[in-house]
């Protein structure tokens, strides 16, 4: 194979895992809750968790969504008990969310969840040293940078 030929089979691959990837993560899972939760409603619980009472633009600017997008998530997951929404005490324009007990589970829950997916995946790529997952680390971040970046 030539060098193009082995670069189309590269991307190729890249994308199949993207697309393997983005259906692992749009899959529901059942958390110790009983509630069966996806992703992005998890990792949206989990920023939360990670912050003492953000607000709303503050959650859109970590996550990287729109503030329409978080309004969405937030008002799914209060229906569901893991989040509270609150007006501010210093501004009443600005919407603060915390999480309530059950959301706080929920982070403990997927924090053991990662641990047990983290080893799983170690596991799997045990024939890969450190420097070589150091390798993928990059490689990932240059095919990242080429295709969101201006040409």
């Amino acid at each position: 194979m030539d060098r193009l030929e082995l670069i189309e089979k590269l991307l190729w691959e890249c994308t199949t895992s993207a697309t393997a990837i983005s259906d692992f993560m749009n899959r529901p899972r059942k958390y110790a809750a009983d509630d069966s939760l996806y992703m992005k409603e998890v990792h949206f619980v989990m920023a939360l968790g990670s912050r003492e009472r953000p607000s709303m633009s503050e959650v859109a600017e970590l996550l990287n969504v729109t503030p329409g997008a978080v309004t969405q998530m937030a008002a799914k997951l209060e229906k569901k008990g893991y989040v509270i929404r609150l007006k501010s005490s210093q501004d009443k324009r600005q919407t603060i969310l915390s999480l309530t007990e059950k959301g706080k589970g929920l982070c403990a829950d997927h924090i053991a969840y990662d641990r047990e997916e983290h080893l799983f995946v170690s596991e799997k790529l045990e024939e890969y040293s450190d420097a070589d997952l150091e390798d993928l680390i990059r490689y990932e971040q240059r095919i990242r940078a080429i295709f969101t970046s201006d040409r």
